[in-house]
């Protein structure tokens, strides 16, 4: 009887570490192609690339927080350009880790600056 329950501990320990790595492998996967960006300033989630579009109806990023993008492109100029990331993901650190799978735009200049439509994101 004891033996039974070392095996079934096992294959349960087994099947939960495949799991993850799984998981990982996933991500891993899907974010070759996307970029995770760390937000500096502070950012909501838009159905477009502009303020009337209205957000998405996830909470605002907070500095700190993880977005993840796959492109960026034009749009409103809110005063500091106009580049927004095509967002897929987001990940709120000061939410303890929540992760939401909600796709919409975030105006880049308050994410970090831009920065990463000039190298690591793909234009759209």
């Amino acid at each position: 009887m004891r033996g039974n329950i070392r095996r079934r501990g096992a294959s349960v320990a087994a099947v939960a570490a495949l799991g993850a790595g799984g998981l990982v492998m996933a991500t891993a996967a899907s974010a070759s192609a996307s970029s995770l960006i760390t937000v500096q300033v502070g950012a909501a989630v838009f159905n477009s690339t502009n303020l009337a579009s209205g957000t998405v109806g996830v909470p605002d990023l907070w500095s700190g927080d993880l977005l993840l993008t796959d492109c960026w492109t034009t749009g409103q100029d809110l005063g500091r350009g106009n580049i927004w990331y095509h967002t897929v993901d987001e990940r709120y650190v000061h939410l303890n880790g929540l992760e939401l799978t909600v796709t919409g735009w975030t105006y880049a200049p308050y994410v970090d600056g831009s920065a990463a439509a000039n190298g690591s994101v793909r234009h759209c």
